[in-house]
């Protein structure tokens, strides 16, 4: 019954499945009750006729969220019901003082499980606008019907344990997405110790975000201390316009590219000799916006992917080699390439 793009979420699966055993257990008892109470006590009184029918409504309900999947309508369906059967109530019962109006806190609370703000807002001023609409019934009116005054108790005694219940439901589901949330974080972490490539974000306002990999063990421990955009001003010198061509190219008009550029790995203090140490690395601009889901707007500039691997190919040391898609022909080894033997490279390239 759970819709199809919620059965395997971890996250949003067992919220799914907790608002559909309610609603289908509210219906059960609904049918286990009416035949029960015309049997014993005759036919039910008009409280009873609202109270069965808005528990047999829920089935519905779970039919559309099992169809629809769409939770966040569901739940701001269900307590919106919720709130207009407890106003009837209330407005059978005495209106204001009625022993129901502190029903109305119920679906306020409901709402939460939505995990969206709005259907709070939603639910909550609907119930305000119940209360206060309680307040213009005729003065001294007819009451329906009353209760007796020992039960009034029991009724605000319920109100408090359905909505403990709704509390531990909702402190179940924080410490479900703190389990998954530890557990993704673990996984991540091993999986950037595995990989020999770094992963970052350039975003729009040109920060750079590490999304995965072993950048400690590529650029040192310290590897974000030259400032948000630490990738460039690692590069070195001569590689710059080539990364800031094809990053404007990724960012403005979505073209991917591939480079093999020189970065230094460390920081000069951290270096035996004092001389950077820069080494080719293959460097993927790829537009974001290619892995996310929505159209861009043309008007913004869109993050760039930037994943940095490390070339185990000799590709002679010179300027920056753009590739397109040949990766894989590039020869098997390539050592650091530091700045002090770039000029003796390509006095050895220009004698040959």
């Amino acid at each position: 019954m759970i819709h199809p793009d919620a059965v395997s979420d971890p996250l949003t699966g067992p919220l799914h499945r907790s608002f559909l055993v309610g609603c289908f257990f509210s219906g059960a008892v609904a049918l286990f009750v009416l035949p029960l109470h015309l049997a014993l006590a005759g036919a039910p009184h008009s409280a009873a006729v609202l109270m069965l029918a808005w528990m047999l409504g829920q089935w519905p309900l779970a039919l559309y969220l099992s169809r629809s999947g769409n939770l966040e309508r569901a739940i701001t369906i269900s307590s919106v019901l919720f709130a207009v059967f407890t106003g009837v109530i209330c407005a059978l019962t005495g209106g204001a003082q009625s022993f129901a109006v502190i029903w109305l806190l119920i679906p306020c609370l409901e709402a939460a499980f939505a995990g969206q703000r709005r259907t709070a807002v939603i639910t909550t001023g609907f119930c305000a606008a119940v209360y206060a609409g309680l307040f213009f019934l005729p003065a001294g009116g007819p009451i329906a019907f009353g209760l007796p005054a020992a039960l009034d108790p029991v009724a605000t005694l319920a109100a408090v344990l359905y909505a403990g219940l709704l509390s531990c439901r909702l402190i179940s589901d924080r410490s479900r997405t703190k389990t998954l949330i530890k557990n993704a974080t673990e996984d991540f972490q091993t999986m950037g110790q595995a990989v020999s490539g770094v992963v970052c974000e350039v975003q729009s306002n040109g920060e750079l975000r590490l999304l995965g990999g072993p950048a400690r063990r590529l650029f040192g421990p310290a590897f974000a201390s030259n400032g948000p955009d630490w990738i460039f001003t690692r590069l070195h010198v001569t590689d710059r316009p080539a990364y800031l061509t094809r990053l404007s190219e990724a960012r403005h008009d979505g073209l991917a590219s591939e480079l093999v550029l020189r970065i230094r790995r460390f920081h000069e203090h951290m270096e035996e000799n004092g001389a950077p140490n820069f080494t080719a690395m293959t460097v993927r601009l790829i537009p974001a916006q290619a892995f996310r889901a929505g159209a861009r707007d043309q008007c913004e500039t869109q993050p760039v992917l930037v994943a940095i691997d490390p070339v185990t190919s000799e590709t002679g040391g010179g300027a920056p080699v753009e590739i397109l898609d040949n990766i894989e022909q590039l020869p098997e080894f390539t050592p650091d390439v530091s700045s002090e033997s770039i000029p003796a490279q390509t006095a050895r390239a220009k004698s040959a």
